[in-house]
Order: structure tokens, then sequence, then C-alpha cells
């Protein structure tokens, strides 16, 4: 058997593996946040991520993608000279910090991610401008101009899903008067997969999964885990604080009635094909 017959049948059984799963997941709407550090990632990056959103929306599947913008915010804020502060993994955010959120969310990584999905292949279109119809925010006491999600009016996504588009979201809502304010997108993620009635939530983040004490020589990474159990270490104060608001994410998109969730290691090539497509998947699953 030659090399190039060898390779082609590999590739033949990849085929037929990941058949029935794009079967299973034809029609059903999949709500992907993609983190600001897993975009600056240059071992996988932009372009790989978005090839494969591009091959999920080819087969099928109704893919909404939420964006973060962590690490290109603080740069911003950096540049404008201001100092970056976090608690329990909130973004504190004055006015003149919203100014850098906006402008690093809408003007820089939701049009650079908008182009490297349609270069791919992927109808994309952002959803930025138009955000503050879409979520509505109660602001959080002592972080400033910082809200988590009151309601979701899902039309605007909705309405590009049915067209055969892919809704790339950023993180802003408006409260009750009208105020922007900063939302962090591991909760945006987890309130569109409840409005939506999405079938699974993945985030896309730098590490490869959750871990069992993380912060200890013996942490070991888990491949699948219960709604209780992330309970469990969402309250036990063993995870790191940019964790924090993901595990918050899983258990209210689950808590919300979306079927199950995924932590995958956005670094990896096609960590999010082989999580939807392959019998083992990678990263760590969530199930209620």
């Amino acid at each position: 058997m030659t090399a190039r017959l060898a390779a082609a049948q590999g590739k033949a059984r990849v085929l037929r593996e990941a058949l029935p799963w794009i079967n299973r997941w034809a029609g059903r709407t999949l709500v992907v946040k993609y983190g600001g550090s897993a975009m600056l990632d240059r071992s996988a990056g932009t372009g790989t991520f978005a090839a494969d959103v591009a091959l999920l929306h080819v087969v099928g599947v109704r893919v909404v993608v939420v964006h973060g913008a962590g690490p290109q915010i603080s740069a911003l804020a950096r540049r404008r000279g201001l100092v970056p502060a976090f608690v329990a993994g909130r973004r504190v955010t004055d006015a003149a910090m919203l100014d850098v959120v906006r402008s690093a969310l809408l003007d820089e990584v939701n049009p650079q991610l908008v182009a490297a999905l349609l270069s791919a292949g992927a109808p994309a279109a952002g959803v930025g401008r138009e955000v503050g119809e879409l979520l509505t925010v109660t602001p959080v006491p002592g972080l400033g101009l910082v809200g988590t999600v009151d309601r979701v009016a899902p039309g605007v996504v909705t309405a590009l899903l049915d067209a055969g588009r892919v809704p790339v979201v950023a993180g802003i809502g408006r409260d009750a008067e009208g105020s922007e304010h900063n939302i962090n997108a591991d909760e945006v993620a987890a309130a569109i997969a409840v409005a939506l009635g999405a079938d699974k939530v993945v985030y896309l983040t730098d590490v490869a999964g959750l871990y069992t004490d993380f912060t200890t020589p013996n942490a070991a990474l888990l491949s699948r885990v219960g709604l209780s159990e992330l309970r469990r270490l969402l309250t036990g104060g063993g995870l790191s604080d940019g964790m924090v608001p993901k595990v918050a994410g899983i258990v209210a998109a689950l808590d919300g009635g979306v079927a199950s969730a995924h932590l995958l290691d956005g670094r990896v090539d096609h960590a999010l094909l082989l999580e939807i497509f392959t019998d083992d998947g990678v990263g760590t699953m969530v199930t209620p």
C-alpha cells in the first residue's frame, strides 16, 4: 500500500466516523463562545476556527458565535493610559474603559472575526451596534458600567439564522434607561444559548478544559462532569478567576434548558470539529 493510498483511506475513516454526528447535528443550534485569548494564539488562530465554523454551517448546523476581546481590551486600555482591574473575572468599567471596550469589541474584533469567517466560506454577519436591542442588562453594583443579562430578545439572531447566516455577537448591552454596559462574553453566550433553545454551548478558551485541584500539583483534566459537581467547583473556590464566569455561564445555560456544554482548548487545531464530529471528543463535557 502506498503512503498516498493510506492517507486517503485515513481520510475516509474520518468521514465515516463523522457521518452519524453530521446527521445528528443537521438543523441543530450550537452557540460557540470564542475567547480573545484563543484569537491571539498563533499555533491555531482565527483562520482554523473560521474554517471549522464554515464546515459546521455547510453541513447544516445553525452556529452562533459570541466573542470576547479580553486581551485586546486590556492592551488598548494600557495604550490609552488606563489600568485594567478585575473582580471575580469581571472587568471594572468606568466611562473611559467602556469606550475602550466598545472600540475593541465593535471596531476591532467583531469586524476582524466576521471577515475571517467570510473568507473561510461562512456567511457571517456581525451583531455589534444592534446588540443593545438583543441584550437588556441590570447593572452590577461595584463594577461601574458592567451589566448582567436580564433579558434576551433573540429576534435579530434568529432572523439571521433563518436566513442562513452565522451571527457573530459582541458583549455589550443596555440597561432599562438605555445606557450601554459591558457584559462578560461568557455570560452572553449562556444567555443567548438559553434564549435560542440551543442544543449545546461551547466555550473555546486557552486551557485544555476543566481541572480538579487546578491550583495544585495534583491537577487533573476532567473529561466529563455533571452539573452538581460543577456547582461544587464553582462554590468551592478552586477555580481561577478567568474560569469562574465560564463555569457560571455553563451552570446558567444548563439550568436554562441547554442540553450540554463543553470547555475546549481553542489553541488546538480543529478542537471544535473534534468535539462535534468525533466519537471521543476533547476537553470537558458538562451534562445536567
